[in-house]
């Protein structure tokens, strides 16, 4: 594939996955509950059937779902940028820009949804999640830069 396909490529699932977090955030109160319900049921229904006397809150599953959405715009950010530049560590600073202004436009979003309400707690989340999203990729950028140095070797 060619370099301008990749970028192109790369750079759509970007944009598609920013508008997926920002649809999320436009679900009004009760339809968003009923997500993290259903996902809370499913679950703790799982932990019921292996005999695991373990039982989540919405609230966690709510805050997992943050952390989760994120990590994968992290991910997604930092695999978006590396085809536009080989040398992306000093650069960094870019996706991490975008993974920090992101989850701040999305909390904002959230303050015009009915039965939503836009957090400074959730912005912190979201950005831990991208950080930690960022820095699987980065090291698995690493590694795989690494082995095919060491494959040239050979």
């Amino acid at each position: 594939m060619s370099i301008r396909r990749r970028r192109a490529l790369f750079t759509a699932l970007l944009i598609l996955y920013t508008l997926f977090v920002f649809s999320n955030s436009l679900d009004m109160g009760p339809s968003s509950s009923s997500k993290s319900g259903a996902v809370l049921a499913l679950v703790n229904g799982f932990f019921d059937s292996v005999g695991l006397p373990l039982h989540l809150s919405e609230h966690f599953v709510r805050k997992a779902a943050h952390f989760a959405e994120y990590f994968g715009l992290g991910t997604v950010a930092l695999a978006s940028f590396r085809q536009y530049t080989a040398r992306w560590l000093p650069h960094l600073a870019i996706p991490l820009f975008y993974c920090l202004f992101i989850p701040l436009c999305d909390e904002s979003i959230q303050l015009l949804v009915p039965g939503r309400s836009g957090q400074i707690s959730d912005v912190w989340l979201d950005f831990a999640g991208a950080l930690t999203g960022l820095a699987a990729t980065a090291l698995l950028l690493w590694l795989w830069c690494r082995h095919r140095a060491k494959s040239r070797q050979n």
